[in-house]
């Protein structure tokens, strides 16, 4: 999972104007990430924010910049890469006085395919994984084995979404984003398509290289992305039930509550019944359910049951609590989960689900 509190800001020098500089840059890149809208510096109350970076930095580290120009050079000269990572907790909590959306650390796999040949294509998703690591977005890329070259093609030609569809099935991706660039003699042309859970996106945007064409057309496709996923930080939280099945060991227990909390929409978890593989928990959601269900039915651990049942009353189990991770949380950051019981009584349930890991 990609750091979303970290930053790599290329400098003149070590400075102290220069590193100032520098955490400027890299919390704006921060803050466009959290939130997944590069539009999120425009607004005012961010810019008062990136303006204090120094004030939020954590560590900060130099290294010297590629020789090769793999990362563009500051003001001529080579100069250093300054390695920045801010404070989860106070970022998250300057980012929720501001009201602006959060797209939560837990990111579904992004499947990339280029269109042309294989040198072309390899060049667009270098190109692409580069600006999707810069956003947080982890990238997941097919084989192109037999299989997938039948599906799609061998030259990927026409890049049909339905078979683009079905190769993201294969892997078990909720997302795709086909890249499909024209080089001309001096401009290049071509069409972006983001297709997967939620409704279709695409556009086709000109750019003076390749490198623009690619970094715009990814660029436009994460906002696009990050807005179907994103969720507004609410003042207090809503109840949620929710029953879980197949729920069979302590082990397996333990792994459901872990992985709700490792959600950092929920902001608490109590367990109200469990007996015969059934669990059953109410939910404190800091923003709207449909936010969990997204995240339960993109989650190949839970399976969705139609129609949804009350839960049977049951034994109470013993009281847990772990630690609840912010929405600005690092991938070590501990998870943050208030787990305690409940009157063993039957909660108005919406969905249940099938437990499928271990």
């Amino acid at each position: 999972m990609v750091d979303l509190l970290a930053a790599t800001v290329p400098v003149v020098d070590q400075s102290d104007a220069e590193r100032e500089r520098g955490f400027r840059a890299g919390l704006g890149q921060v803050a466009v990430k959290l939130t997944g809208q590069r539009a999120v510096l425009d607004d005012p109350g961010v810019a008062q924010l990136v303006a204090t970076a120094p004030q939020l930095v954590e560590r900060y580290d130099y290294v010297q910049a590629p020789v090769a120009g793999s990362e563009p050079e500051v003001g001529g000269a080579p100069g250093f890469l300054l390695q920045v990572s801010f404070s989860a907790s106070a970022v998250d909590a300057a980012l929720r006085r501001l009201h602006v959306p959060l797209w939560p650390a837990q990111r579904p796999q992004l499947l990339v395919l280029a269109s042309g040949s294989e040198a072309d294509s390899a060049a667009v998703i270098e190109i692409a994984r580069r600006v999707l690591a810069q956003r947080g977005v982890p990238v997941l890329e097919p084989l192109w084995d037999l299989e997938d070259r039948k599906a799609i093609g061998a030259t990927h030609a026409g890049f049909d979404a339905d078979r683009i569809a079905a190769v993201a099935h294969r892997y078990g991706a909720s997302h795709w984003l086909a890249l499909d660039p024209a080089v001309g003699a001096d401009v290049v042309r071509g069409r972006w398509r983001l297709g997967g859970t939620g409704a279709p996106a695409s556009a086709t945007p000109t750019a003076e290289s390749l490198t623009q064409w690619v970094e715009a057309s990814v660029g436009d496709a994460v906002d696009q992305l990050a807005a179907r996923l994103a969720y507004l930080p609410q003042a207090g939280t809503t109840t949620q039930a929710l029953v879980i099945e197949d729920v069979h060991s302590y082990g397996a227990y333990r792994a459901v509550l872990e992985t709700l909390g490792g959600l950092e929409f929920i902001r608490g978890i109590a367990v109200t019944a469990m007996a015969a593989g059934r669990l059953n928990v109410e939910l404190q959601l800091d923003g709207d359910p449909n936010l969990l269900w997204a995240a339960l039915d993109g989650n190949p651990r839970f399976g969705a049951v139609v129609p949804a049942v009350a839960a049977a009353p049951a034994a109470q189990l013993p009281v847990e609590s772990t630690a609840q991770a912010s929405a600005a949380s690092t991938p070590t950051a501990e998870a943050a989960v208030q787990t305690a019981v409940a009157p063993a009584a039957e909660p108005a349930v919406e969905r249940r689900y099938l437990w499928r890991g271990p």
